[in-house]
């Protein structure tokens, strides 16, 4: 097993190549959200930013959240631009690369960084960024991003299994060279 630190990717043109691709990989399933409301909305950029984090660590998960947000926004803003939800990109990516970097994927390892990518981004930080946003009370709130929380959970968790068998069967792709 070849043994790399957090930061080894940036001194390999194939792994930053990769990673260049899961951030562009971002913005575009940014792109197909499907929204309930204004401040409501379901997409899939959590897989890109959970692959980054699971091959190349936690700062390439966080930075893979960054710039997939950043880049996402600028293709095609859905209103006003809010850091907040960059930092939530890149808390994601680094609670993704401490459950996943360097371990194998199990169901059991998948639900806890799946839950706790709900409770801390979901639930936790993308509704004090809501509220800031909009203005919106925490109670008016917090019902639908529960909803949205219990439907999300076991996709993250089918996702991150699937990921998982698929490591599984190509071990090289972890060891990034």
């Amino acid at each position: 097993m070849n043994q790399k630190s957090m930061f080894s990717f940036f001194k390999d043109i194939h792994s930053l190549v990769l990673m260049s691709f899961f951030v562009s990989l971002y913005a575009v399933f940014s792109w197909f959200a499907i929204y309930i409301t204004n401040d409501l909305r379901f997409n899939l950029t959590f897989m890109p930013t959970a692959w980054a984090a699971a091959i190349f660590g936690p700062v390439a998960g966080g930075i893979t959240g960054v710039f997939g947000d950043v880049l996402g926004w600028i293709i095609r803003p859905t209103g006003p631009f809010f850091p907040g939800f960059t930092v939530s990109g890149f808390v994601t990516g680094v609670i993704f690369g401490l459950f996943l970097y360097k371990k194998e994927i199990t169901l059991k390892r998948a639900i806890l960084a799946a839950i706790s990518v709900v409770l801390l981004v979901e639930i936790g930080l993308n509704t004090i960024w809501v509220m800031m946003l909009f203005g919106n009370a925490f109670k008016v709130l917090i019902a639908g991003r529960l909803i949205k929380a219990l439907i999300i959970l076991p996709v993250q968790v089918m996702v991150l299994c699937s990921t998982g068998y698929f490591f599984k069967k190509n071990p090289n792709l972890l060891y990034h060279r």
